[in-house]
Formats: structure tokens, sequence, C-alpha cells
């Protein structure tokens, strides 16, 4: 004969319960404990602020200023503009090599020293030095060698005195800027041309 199994119980059952802790208690005669209520805190009462009248200052009024006379700016003397150099026109000066020149100038080529450089410095130097003067030179009057062998360059010289040399020499408007001033450069660079072969001739 077959055992029967017993029943599980699983979960909880509000109707039953496992507090007996009510049943423990004793009776007694004593009445049930009442507890008194605290009493509530008085609330502190700010001390009255003291209002204070102030009495407002009387008014005092200030003098009035007198007027006074503004300085006059002290007068000064207005600059004077300043002067404007002249305009400078720029001029293509040239100049011969003399017959006798060219023979000593041989002998410097002979020397290792080329013609044309010993002209060119000789040129350089003279264009440094050249200022020309308000007073028109005639073309000297000398052998020349031909112009592929001479000397050319240019310049910037004043335009108000070219005009000036060329009202006084041309005034029908017939030369060029640098026959005005050819005879004063010409003189010049042969003069630079003797003392540069002079120079090479003592150093050569």
């Amino acid at each position: 004969m077959a055992r029967k199994k017993k029943p599980k119980i699983s979960g909880s059952d509000p109707s039953y319960t496992s507090d007996f802790t009510e049943y423990t208690r004793l009776p007694t005669n004593k009445p049930p404990e009442v507890q008194e209520p605290k009493a509530a805190p008085e609330p502190q009462s700010e001390p009255a602020q003291q209002t204070e009248k102030t009495v407002p200052a009387p008014r005092t009024r200030k003098p009035k200023a007198k007027p006074t006379k503004s300085a006059e700016p002290e007068k000064t003397d207005a600059p004077e503009p300043a002067k404007h150099p002249g305009s400078k026109r720029e001029i293509t000066l040239t100049a011969a090599v003399k017959v006798e020149q060219h023979k000593k100038l041989e002998d410097l080529e002979g020397k290792g020293l080329a013609q044309k450089d010993v002209i060119a410095l000789a040129g350089r130097r003279a264009i440094e030095r050249f200022d020309p003067k308000p007073e028109f030179v005639d073309k000297p009057e000398a052998e020349r060698g031909p112009m592929r062998e001479g000397y050319r360059s240019s310049k910037r010289i004043d335009a108000a005195m070219i005009d000036r040399l060329r009202n006084q020499q041309d005034p029908l408007r017939l030369s060029s800027d640098a026959a005005m001033v050819r005879g004063q450069f010409e003189i010049l660079f042969w003069s630079c041309l003797d003392e540069v072969i002079e120079e090479l001739n003592s150093k050569y």
C-alpha cells in the first residue's frame, strides 16, 4: 500500500502568525503611562529698534567765483616754408681724348693697362668733381681723337642753370643741354686723365 505524501505549505497566510507577545503580558492594576506634552519654547522677542532722528545740516551757499580773464596765447612766428631745391635734369656728358694723351695711353697699354680702363677711371673722377658754373665756356680747341675712344656718362644738373645758359648762348634752342656744359666738363676730364696717367706711370 502506497504512503501518502505530506502536503508542502509554501508562502505565508495572514490568518496565521507566530507572534505571541500579546499573550505573554500579565494583567496589572497600573494605569497606562501618560506622556505629558512638552511645552513649546517661547519665541524670543526682538528688541525694538530705536530710530534716531537726524537733523539735516543747514545749507551754506558757496561764494560765486569771479570770472578770470583767460590768458591770451602767445603769438609765435609762423615757420618759414622749406625751400625746395631746384629740379635737376639728366645731362649726357661727353669728352674726347686728346691726341697727345692717346700716345701716353698706348705706353700704359704696353705695361698691361687697357686704354678703356684708364679712360673710365679718369672719367669717374671727372663726374664726381664736376660742378658746372652758370658761366658758359666754349668748346676748347684741341687736336682730338675719335669720339668712340672718348668718354661718355650722365649726371643730374640743375635745370634752372642749364636754361639760364641756353638763354644766353642759344636763344633759338638749336643746341642740346650737353652742349651748354661740354666746354666745362671736357677741360675737367683732360685734367683728370693727365692726373691718372701720371699716377699709373709712377706705379708701373
